[in-house]
């Protein structure tokens, strides 16, 4: 997850990584759902982002919502919140990816964006199209979300869902992350302090802390 316009959250992650720290600064509790259309294929994945409460304030008070303290956020703030998620950076690539036969699958941008304030947790939804659909029968599609940098920590709510077709099933595989975090932390070491402090370098291992999915469906 960049930043995607909220200040706060960028000056968070430059102020508090120190070289000797290998964690994240912002939690995503995930929920997807596999999209199948009338033929059977895969056609889009269904994303939710459940941001945790500390980012989530900070978002909010970032950019001078709920002013009242009551919880409750007005339809201009949701419009607002809103048009930030929906305004991608060209090299956010949303976090999603998706393999066939470990070769990457394209995908749209954020469809269908919605975004609600829940017991103060901000809540983003949005649909992934496949550029090309796909028939997962032939084909070893392979998925994991995941930050490259490791700003941000997505967590799988829950199993992935399957909407369209009744003979497949999501297979997952949990990341080890006692190696990842040695991993994130040699490689963290091999940067410096003008690379972290000044430049806001990251080591790009994000992957390996991220469970893979395998989607299986009958022949």
């Amino acid at each position: 997850m960049r930043c995607l316009g909220v200040a706060t959250l960028c000056l968070l992650s430059v102020l508090s990584l120190g070289k000797a720290e290998a964690h994240p600064h912002v939690f995503i509790d995930t929920g997807l759902t596999f999209r199948f259309d009338g033929e059977g294929r895969l056609g889009a994945v269904s994303v939710v982002w459940a941001f945790d409460d500390f980012s989530s304030m900070l978002m909010v008070e970032d950019m001078e919502m709920d002013k009242d303290g009551d919880g409750v956020l007005t339809d201009d703030e949701i419009a607002r919140l809103t048009a930030m998620f929906s305004d991608w950076p060209e090299d956010f690539a949303g976090d999603l990816y998706l393999t066939r036969d470990g070769k990457p699958v394209a995908l749209s941008g954020p469809l269908d964006i919605a975004v609600r304030y829940q017991q103060g947790r901000i809540i983003v939804t949005h649909i992934r199209a496949l550029l090309d659909r796909i028939r997962p029968e032939d084909e070893r599609i392979e998925a994991q979300v995941y930050d490259p940098t490791y700003y941000t920590f997505y967590d799988l709510a829950g199993a992935p869902r399957i909407n369209g077709r009744d003979d497949c099933r999501i297979e997952i595989e949990k990341a080890d992350i006692a190696a990842a975090q040695r991993k994130y932390g040699d490689e963290l070491a091999k940067l410096t302090n003008d690379e972290i402090m000044d430049q806001g370098k990251y080591p790009d291992v994000g992957g390996d802390f991220a469970d893979d999915m395998r989607l299986e469906c009958a022949r």
